[in-house]
């Protein structure tokens, strides 16, 4: 998985504004979502951006809980742990808080994803570093979503074609 999350995109002021209030959108619809609701929605997007999910069997309330895995590389070497939690809009995920999954991942000398609705604080986001744990939050999410036009319809495309000068340099002969 890549662990770039800065999705940029090359926008004008109108269409910056367009994305900004769909993201605002997607954040205002999944904050409606129950948990499960929320770990379905995160499961059904990562199957979209072509990964193979593997749900864990247990259902666990706990913040240690590893409630899913995906497998990085074809032959299934490199798992990677999920872990979702649905909070309040505003809320901030702590390192404390972080804690639980990040000793379990720890546990399993692997790799984590830990996706929210939320924000994380900058200590959190330090400590995720130091774990090995890729961290997804709200707006991150809405713009996976965008990108793998996930929850989200294409209203219009248009297409702008020009002559390429180089093409026809072959056929001069």
């Amino acid at each position: 998985m890549n662990e770039r999350t800065d999705l940029k995109f090359n926008l004008n002021n109108n269409e910056a504004s367009d994305y900004e209030n769909l993201v605002s959108q997607i954040l205002s619809r999944v904050s409606e979502l129950s948990s499960a609701g929320f770990e379905q929605l995160v499961t059904d997007l990562l199957i979209r951006m072509g990964y193979e999910v593997f749900k864990n069997a247990k259902r666990r309330l706990s913040t240690s809980a590893i409630q899913g895995i995906i497998i990085e590389d074809g032959p299934g070497y490199k798992p990677i742990y999920i872990q979702t939690r649905k909070l309040e809009t505003g809320s901030i995920i702590t390192t404390w808080s972080m804690q639980g999954f990040g000793d379990a991942v720890a546990r399993k000398a692997g790799r984590g994803l830990l996706v929210t609705n939320a924000n994380f604080s900058k200590p959190a986001q330090q400590y995720a570093k130091e774990k090995k744990i890729i961290l997804i939050d709200g707006n991150i999410l809405a713009r996976l979503m965008i990108v793998h036009n996930f929850c989200v319809n294409i209203k219009e495309v248009v297409e702008i074609r020009s002559i390429d000068p180089n093409a026809f340099k072959d056929y001069d002969i």
